[in-house]
């Protein structure tokens, strides 16, 4: 090997060690390859990560915006459940007041032709007491006028009865203020207690309740007060 003059030796060598590539301070495309896949895989990440904040951010705001839909509706149920029943009771307070009304009506109708039953009633006790003196004051006439009167006298007390009417038996009775009216007191001092010993006009009954008392002259003991 013959040496060049003014070089030293050894000097390819170091040279050759120092540029096994190509020239001094140039990276070798393997090194190059390595730094980008490693920038991308970088990027990669952060964009990942970036994509995963956003998903978050949008998930979360579409939970809370379904909590305030959830809340609205169910405030809107609450409501409408409360106006259902409102309207319930309001249904069933005119249904009640209606049949109150319904009630009372009829009441009031019952009322009215019980207090129409009544009078049309005590007016043919009127009758019946005027044909009751006319077959008094007939005494033993056997004409066909009395025969008329008594025929009348008893077809109407057969209406009477159909109707509800009954006569109080008043005369010999024990003095009772609920069905009797004194006209007269007599005193009597072979009786022991106050008693009927006359029957100025007799009384009546409706279905058990007092439909006009009888007039009666009452007999009572010397020693009793006059019956009020």
């Amino acid at each position: 090997m013959f040496v060049t003059p003014n070089e030293e030796p050894g000097a390819n060598r170091l040279s050759e060690r120092q540029e096994p590539g190509g020239a001094a301070g140039v990276a070798p495309p393997e090194t190059e390859e390595v730094g980008t896949a490693q920038r991308a895989t970088a990027e990669t990440q952060l964009s990942s990560d970036s994509g995963s904040g956003d998903s978050a951010t949008q998930t979360d705001a579409a939970n809370a915006a379904l909590a305030n839909e959830m809340a609205t509706l169910l405030r809107e149920r609450e409501e409408a459940v409360r106006r259902a029943e409102e309207c319930w009771d309001r249904y069933l307070r005119a249904e009640a007041e209606i049949e109150n009304t319904r009630k009372r009506a009829l009441r009031q109708r019952e009322e009215a032709l019980a207090s129409l039953r009544r009078d049309i009633l005590s007016r043919m006790l009127t009758v019946a007491d005027n044909l009751e003196r006319a077959l008094a004051h007939a005494g033993d006439d056997s004409g066909p006028l009395r025969a008329g009167v008594e025929a009348t006298y008893r077809e109407l007390t057969r209406i009477l009865a159909t109707e509800g009417v009954q006569r109080i038996e008043a005369l010999d009775a024990p003095f009772d203020p609920a069905l009797h009216e004194a006209t007269a007191v007599v005193l009597r001092p072979d009786l022991q207690e106050e008693r009927v010993i006359a029957v100025d006009l007799p009384g009546y009954t409706l279905d058990g309740a007092l439909l006009r008392p009888a007039r009666v002259v009452v007999g009572k003991p010397a020693s009793s007060e006059e019956p009020s």
